[in-house]
């Protein structure tokens, strides 16, 4: 029965060590072998959990993007009855970047890390990255439908476009920080972006 358990925690240990590596480096700059070293694995066992290293990093991603859905809702009912919807985007914003600038600008958002080297070579990997923007996007979504009800948002453009609107203003906005080191002009932005909508 110890055999399963050390299993299932060598995998986890895996993919939680994939993440901070390809969130920090991308899809080419991780190799496996950095993974392995830092969990002490031996490269054989690799291929006892996961197929290829497209198959490793498409399982990084799903499991990094719900946990990203999972902290965005409990962060929404932490705060349910103290911020209307407007105010709650702001503050996922804001906590998102904090946090970016507390890893100095090395660790950031997977998808954004990953998004710049996928491509039609990593078959598995590229269709859930698309999966997980969808995902986000329709969380997005319901929370601009959401400030819309409430009269903060501009009814002019439907909440699904707005949704994509900001992931995307915010997936270069990380890209941005990356490069400078500095989270004003990231912060500037998105939140000029709320104020516009």
């Amino acid at each position: 029965m110890a055999r399963p358990r050390r299993s299932e925690s060598t995998r986890e240990a895996l993919i939680q060590a994939g993440i901070t590596q390809l969130s920090a480096y991308g899809y080419h700059g991780s190799g496996i072998k950095q993974i392995l070293d830092e969990v002490n694995v031996p490269k054989g066992s690799f291929y006892n959990f996961f197929g290829s290293k497209d198959a490793f990093v498409a399982e990084l991603i799903d499991v990094y993007s719900q946990n990203l859905i999972n902290q965005i809702v409990q962060f929404i009912k932490q705060d349910e009855t103290e911020l209307n919807t407007l105010d709650k985007l702001k503050a996922i914003t804001l906590f998102s970047i904090n946090t970016f600038e507390k890893s100095k600008f090395s660790n950031s958002c997977l998808i954004a890390t990953i998004s710049t080297d996928i491509d039609d070579k990593q078959p598995l990997s590229l269709a859930m990255l698309n999966q997980s923007i969808e995902r986000c996007q329709k969380l997005f979504t319901l929370l601009f439908k959401q400030a819309q009800d409430e009269g903060l948002i501009r009814l002019d453009i439907m909440a699904e476009q707005l949704a994509k609107i900001y992931w995307s203003t915010w997936q270069g906005s990380l890209i941005r920080m990356r490069i400078s080191k500095n989270k004003t002009d990231a912060q500037n932005c998105m939140m000029q972006l709320l104020a516009l909508l």
